[in-house]
């Protein structure tokens, strides 16, 4: 009996350690299959809504960079002002359309309205001396030829005297002595006569020199008004030319010092573009390269006609010059957006730029399989960028989708399950 129920249990034994070793088995199995059902699907799963899915397609890619800037005019007119002042009147506002005669401000200085009365009654003063010169200089001139008249009527009277009187010397009825005294006196009065002629003549050079000396102070005085009465005239702004009024530098009650900024003026006919380009893909822009502005949805020809050396806060400016009239909208200081072509590949393939993702470097992004329910990390070389669009040189074939959403918190993660 004991040997038996010895059997039975060793029996027994033996069944629980097989049946244990089979339970064992199954659960390395289950693992197993859990590593590879892990390694075909991924822990993490994403809504489909959540992502945006991008497809590669192929042809020709045009690579451009693109910038944002503004309009401005060639032949800008920068307003300053020629005295101190205080703004008493803002006629115009910032985008209004001038012409030459806008009065774009009013501005005042009482030292400019003392200073033009105080010339205007010089002015008047020296005028008025001229007048008086010139009625004191003909009084004198009619006295003189009052003198003149005097002694030639005198003359002519001595000499029809003298004429007279050589008869009856000759014939002794007079003394050669009364008639010597006749003949003599003829003789001075013609003296006298080219003494007054010689003195009308002086007198009136004189009066003429004095009249131009006075003339010359008047147009002194005059000279002097006028540049007051022109420092009067600027204290109401005006445009100077046809355009746009850009911008306004002063305010209404604020004083002004001498050379101060008051405004600016910029053409409506001769506008360029200066755009901001990123430092990063300036150095595929040269000179001469066609490009576009955007004007109000309106495409503009254009072509590369300066950059600027320096950059500022990560960006280059260029400037762009139009191959054909703007928008009857334009105006300076408007914003346009603009694109410039640096290249072209007839036969590339290509895809709007992922998230995170650089030009000209490998990048692993998440590729959409056929189910469209996974999406795989994928190793990709890139290419050239052109706005919104970046060239594949290297891992995708056509027409695969590429997740262009951010999954960057899926960093650690190389396959993603895409939930309905």
């Amino acid at each position: 009996m004991d040997i038996a129920r010895s059997e039975k249990v060793r029996s027994r034994g033996k069944w629980f350690a097989s049946r244990k070793m089979l339970l064992l088995s199954a659960a390395v199995v289950v693992v197993i299959i859990g590593f590879a059902l892990r390694s075909q699907s991924s822990s993490a799963a994403i809504k489909r809504d959540a992502l945006v899915i991008g497809v590669v397609k192929s042809g020709r890619f045009d690579v451009s960079v693109d910038g944002y800037g503004e309009l401005k005019s060639g032949s800008a007119r920068l307003i300053t002002s020629d005295s101190k002042a205080t703004v008493e009147e803002l006629v115009l506002k910032p985008g209004a359309k001038v012409t030459p005669d806008s009065v774009i401000l009013r501005m005042s200085n009482p030292q400019i309205d003392q200073d033009l009365d105080l010339a205007r009654h010089q002015l008047e003063a020296e005028k008025i001396a001229v007048q008086e010169i010139g009625l004191t200089q003909q009084r004198e001139l009619q006295e003189a030829e009052a003198a003149l008249f005097k002694v030639q009527s005198e003359l002519e009277l001595a000499q029809m005297r003298e004429k007279a009187m050589a008869d009856l010397a000759k014939a002794r009825i007079i003394s050669s002595i009364a008639y010597a005294e006749i003949s003599l006196n003829a003789k001075q009065l013609r003296h006298s006569l080219q003494i007054e002629k010689q003195r009308y003549a002086t007198l009136q050079k004189i009066n003429g020199a004095q009249i131009e000396i006075r003339n010359r102070l008047v147009q002194e005085r005059q000279l002097a008004y006028d540049k007051v009465m022109e420092q009067k005239n600027r204290l109401t702004v005006r445009a100077g030319k046809e355009g746009t009024l850009q911008l306004l530098y002063v305010e209404l009650g604020q004083s002004i010092d001498t050379g101060k900024e008051l405004a600016l003026i910029g053409g409506d006919r001769d506008l360029d573009a200066l755009v901001k380009i990123p430092q990063s893909r300036s150095d595929a822009v040269q000179i001469g390269q066609p490009a576009t502005i955007s004007v109000g949805g309106t495409r503009v020809p254009a072509k590369v006609a300066q950059i600027n050396p320096g950059v500022a806060d990560g960006s280059v400016l260029i400037e762009l010059k139009p191959d054909q009239p703007l928008p009857v909208n334009a105006r300076p200081g408007l914003n346009v957006d603009a694109s410039v072509g640096v290249g072209s590949f007839p036969n590339a393939l290509y895809v709007e730029r992922p998230a995170n993702v650089v030009a000209n470097a490998s990048s692993s992004v998440f590729v959409v399989d056929g189910s469209a329910d996974v999406a795989r990390r994928t190793k990709v070389e890139f290419g050239q960028e052109s706005g919104k669009l970046i060239q594949i040189r290297n891992g995708v074939p056509k027409g695969s989708g590429i997740v262009l959403s951010d999954v960057s918190k899926y960093a650690s993660e190389d396959v993603l399950a895409i939930a309905d």
